[in-house]
């Protein structure tokens, strides 16, 4: 007696493909928003090492932050090997920091990052210049309740 070999029928298979799909399509969100998370974290710690080389730079500058804003004062740091590059945002991949200001108040400052890429850790809310960093507040890392 010859026995045939029995294979998986298109209606198996097909139901196999959908169960499958259908787990991709609930895990592929919580998969991005965990990556815009961890962004999120490294660009905070980035703009608590930013903000350390400042308070550095005070120390050896009569407590006064770099004049001038924006790239102008953040770019003093990298000179004066406090920082040896400006931090990059990981959302974005390049230098969003370009607001800092520390000339109305050379005793002062803050920075935040520009880049508005951080929107998917905050469904519904605009996340522009957050994270953002002052001598005063220290960190900011979310945008306030709508």
């Amino acid at each position: 007696m010859c026995r045939r070999k029995r294979g998986f029928t298109l209606i198996e298979l097909m139901i196999v493909i959908t169960i499958i799909a259908v787990l991709a399509a609930i895990l592929v969100p919580s998969f991005k928003r965990a990556r815009a998370r961890s962004q999120l974290s490294a660009c905070v710690s980035q703009c608590k090492s930013t903000a350390t080389a400042l308070e550095m730079y005070a120390v050896d500058n009569e407590g006064r932050f770099p004049d001038g804003s924006g790239l102008t004062g953040l770019n003093t740091l990298t000179q004066g090997n406090y920082l040896k590059r400006l931090p990059t945002c990981p959302n974005r991949g390049v230098c969003t920091f370009l607001d800092y200001v520390a000339s109305t108040a050379p005793d002062r400052f803050s920075f935040s990052c520009v880049g508005n890429n951080h929107g998917e850790c905050f469904p519904g809310q605009t996340s522009l210049n957050i994270p953002s960093y002052s001598n005063d507040l220290g960190p900011t890392q979310q945008p306030p309740p709508p």
